[in-house]
């Protein structure tokens, strides 16, 4: 079983898709597929982390299926710099709201505060699918009864 922990533990690998290493959209798949219980999002392997434009049309290939969001469990937190994206996260309650991502800087994921995160960028935007927003809300919904 892939848990959150175990996923702490992977270290950064450029186009990374699985536990033996991740870049930070490998991160917020296996995330948001194993610890929010969501949907694998595509996985856009062939995309370079270096490649701002490949990742931005790799972005414009999903967002028409999600909704932008206050940042909730479950929520892909995107950096943009002007219309490119730049880097994403994905939003962990972690003790409150954070941010769990990863790089090369890092070497391994980490949770940042939502401030912190959105201080690393010029703009930071939050998406979740419309039906995963209603999933979620009913996981939290449940979870608390």
């Amino acid at each position: 079983m892939i848990t959150l922990a175990s996923i702490m533990t992977v270290p950064y690998v450029d186009g990374g898709r699985d536990l033996s290493g991740l870049d930070c959209w490998g991160l917020v798949r296996l995330v948001r597929h194993h610890h929010h219980g969501l949907p694998l999002l595509e996985s856009f392997g062939r995309v370079s982390p270096d490649d701002k434009a490949g990742m931005t049309d790799g972005y414009q290939a999903v967002v028409s299926d999600f909704v932008e969001t206050a940042p909730v469990d479950g929520a892909i937190a995107c950096h943009f710099l002007g219309d490119v994206l730049w880097h994403v996260g994905v939003v962990v309650n972690e003790c409150g709201l954070k941010v769990l991502h990863t790089g090369r800087k890092q070497g391994r994921p980490c949770l940042s505060r939502l401030a912190e995160f959105e201080r690393m960028a010029l703009t930071t935007r939050y998406y979740i699918e419309h039906d995963s927003f209603s999933l979620l809300s009913q996981q939290a919904g449940s979870q608390q009864a």
